[in-house]
């Protein structure tokens, strides 16, 4: 052993230098333990469905319910199913708006049709003084459910 132990512990603590990396190690402990516990609570936190006693929907809504501009991809245009052309979409418009105040005029455009012709009739909807216009479209078939092996 050493004769002078005490000059041994005063030369180490000389020699020692200070840490300047950091230990990534426990950071990434900290992180797992902190993932499992989200994993582990969040089925915990879900809500149940609250009770609500709705009321009744109404029918829904007939041809009667809206204003039909119907334009074609070869130029035929129609104003709820009977034919018209530009110089009289705004006048028989109109009077369909007079005769059912507040419908929206759905326009029903061929998905082909320039995005101008959409643009003119949207300025004729307006002109015949409609108070909302829609664009009409197919809605989506939902996709085929498949069955599962074995039933």
């Amino acid at each position: 052993m050493a004769k002078y132990p005490i000059l041994r512990l005063v030369r180490r603590q000389e020699e020692a230098k200070p840490v300047t990396e950091v230990n990534i190690i426990p950071v990434i402990d900290i992180s797992l333990v902190l993932l499992v516990i989200l994993f582990v609570t969040a089925p915990l936190l879900s809500v149940p469905n609250v009770a609500v006693d709705l009321p009744p929907a109404g029918q829904p809504a007939g041809q009667d319910a809206f204003i039909a501009v119907t334009y074609a991809l070869d130029g035929r245009m129609s104003l709820m199913s009977q034919p018209t052309d530009w110089p009289d979409l705004v006048r028989e418009l109109s009077g369909e708006v007079k005769r059912r105040p507040g419908a929206p005029v759905v326009l029903r455009v061929d998905k082909g049709v320039r995005y101008g012709v959409v643009q003119r009739l949207i300025a004729a909807a307006k002109d015949a003084g409609a108070s909302s216009i829609a664009l009409g479209g197919q809605p989506k078939k939902p996709p085929p459910r498949r069955e599962a092996p074995g039933t």
